[in-house]
């Protein structure tokens, strides 16, 4: 059933992009998305499927313990806690979190959609192998992406609000930190685009500086179960310098449009080139969705509706068909 719902979900992600029309979002994706939702929870739940870190949540929601561990992210801990303890049901406590995910995702899209285009950011995040690996099998990390994506997304026009949810998603998966480049490149404060390239590549040098102080930070097993960590690096150099080419007559044009790539592309290297793959495969795993946020931003900008269209297909197809070839990801969809 999984994997019947994912291919409707990819199917109908195409059409919306072919047509990008709201309707077809708000009526027809979000509906089939909770209620492919509702069926990987209930394969979790019930069914006892593959879903096994989902399940091990399931059990936390239970736990009464204030050891640092919980304490250090104690925003997912306590929030899963509290909803277990109000509805006395894992099933419901997680229904209830994916609702919550899959709202904050599409006022991410609605914060890029402009002139009646542009309704379709969700339909490639929604099923992009990062999203899905998270709401699979690392909820925490993929909830925390979700909280620092709508952040990013805000913060050129509510500062205030967007630092708030940065704080919030620290304390839901401490990794989260290390996305704070991404968000300095972007804006920070008044600083001109220049001194923002300056601190934040000053910053990813002392993230990778300081990278035994930060090991703790790695918990889990390999979602993908294969070292997906130098294909990362090497998309990012690819898109790096596809758009420094792209942009060469002002490569401060191309760093406005697509601010993530920088930071995520030398932060990926430096843990790569530090023999520190878990944490290189995590982190480009959360560095994917911004990219994808960027480049769909950029995509609202060519005048050519047939050029646009093209370009989210191609994001769509590039990030979800993976989740039909990985073993791991058919592990769960079976």
């Amino acid at each position: 059933m999984e994997l019947i719902g994912f291919i409707v979900l990819l199917v109908l992600g195409i059409a919306a992009i072919i047509f990008d029309r709201i309707e077809i979002l708000k009526y027809l994706y979000i509906p089939l998305l909770f209620s492919f939702m509702v069926i990987v929870r209930l394969n979790a739940f019930v069914f006892n499927a593959f879903e096994i870190d989902i399940i091990t949540y399931g059990l936390e929601m239970k736990a009464y313990s204030f050891d640092i561990y919980y304490l250090r992210e104690f925003v997912f801990w306590f929030g899963i806690r509290i909803l277990y303890f109000i509805t006395q049901s894992e099933l419901v406590a997680f229904l209830l979190l994916d609702i919550l995910w899959i709202y904050l995702l599409y006022k991410v899209s609605m914060k890029v959609s402009v002139n009646k285009i542009g309704n379709t950011l969700l339909i490639i995040l929604a099923t992009c192998f990062p999203f899905f690996f998270g709401y699979q099998n690392i909820y925490r990390q993929f909830f925390a992406t979700i909280v620092l994506l709508y952040s990013y997304s805000i913060i050129d026009d509510r500062s205030n609000r967007s630092i708030f949810f940065f704080l919030i998603s620290i304390f839901i998966h401490n990794l989260s930190l290390l996305i704070l480049p991404l968000f300095i490149i972007k804006k920070f404060f008044t600083f001109k685009l220049n001194d923002r390239l300056v601190l934040s590549s000053v910053l990813v040098a002392i993230y990778l500086l300081v990278l035994p102080s930060i090991l703790s930070l790695k918990d889990g097993d390999d979602p993908t179960k294969i070292d997906l960590s130098i294909l990362y690096m090497v998309l990012f150099i690819f898109l790096l310098l596809f758009y420094t080419y792209k942009f060469r007559d002002n490569i401060l044009n191309f760093i406005l449009i697509v601010p993530s790539l920088i930071p995520a592309t030398l932060l990926t290297i430096g843990f790569v080139a530090y023999g520190q793959e878990m944490i290189a495969e995590r982190l480009g795993m959360m560095f994917i969705p911004f990219i994808i946020f960027d480049i769909y931003n950029y995509s609202l900008l060519i005048q050519s509706s047939f050029k646009r269209k093209l370009l989210q297909l191609f994001l769509l197809l590039l990030f979800s068909v993976p989740v039909l070839f990985f073993t791991s990801s058919l592990m769960f969809l079976d």
